[in-house]
């Protein structure tokens, strides 16, 4: 009776490991969502390399620098870093609108607001509903910018 109750136990630990590994693997896989995703974080937090590795060639590269240059000067004058004025992401929803293999339309509902600033000044959550052009360069998935990209701010 002892042997099974070991057998068991043993069997759900390893069936628990391979469902870890199987879960990290699919989580490593690159989709449009993703990029979505990972370039809104890195806007909300003035993080240009984070913007650029998911900005495609075609992007409004030179409006990245303005609105990066423009968030650290905003922190410089009001005397922090740029980290001061980084936003969190709150319950991110991607949606597909349209898409194939080569291209997609993401529509991102998420609420932004400071991780720890909004405690102390009150600022409320702001509601993003944001539309992206999506496509695949060189086997990744970048944002490309359809004229309002850097005004979710707004």
């Amino acid at each position: 009776m002892q042997d099974n109750k070991i057998i068991t136990i043993t069997l759900s630990v390893l069936l628990g490991i391979f469902l870890q590994v199987l879960l990290i693997f699919g989580d490593m896989q690159d989709s449009p969502n993703k990029a979505v995703l990972e370039f809104t974080k890195a806007y909300f937090k003035y993080d240009k390399a984070g913007m650029a590795a998911r900005l495609c060639k075609a992007g409004d590269a030179e409006m990245l620098d303005k609105y990066v240059s423009y968030g650290e000067k905003e922190a410089r004058e009001r005397g922090f870093s740029v980290w001061y004025l980084g936003k969190k992401l709150y319950n991110p929803q991607t949606y597909i609108q349209s898409g194939d293999y080569t291209k997609a339309t993401i529509y991102l509902k998420c609420e932004v607001a400071p991780p720890l600033r909004s405690f102390f000044t009150q600022e409320s959550l702001r509601h993003v509903h944001q539309t992206f052009e999506v496509v695949k360069e060189d086997g990744k998935w970048k944002v490309c910018g359809n004229g309002n990209l850097f005004a979710m701010a707004d």
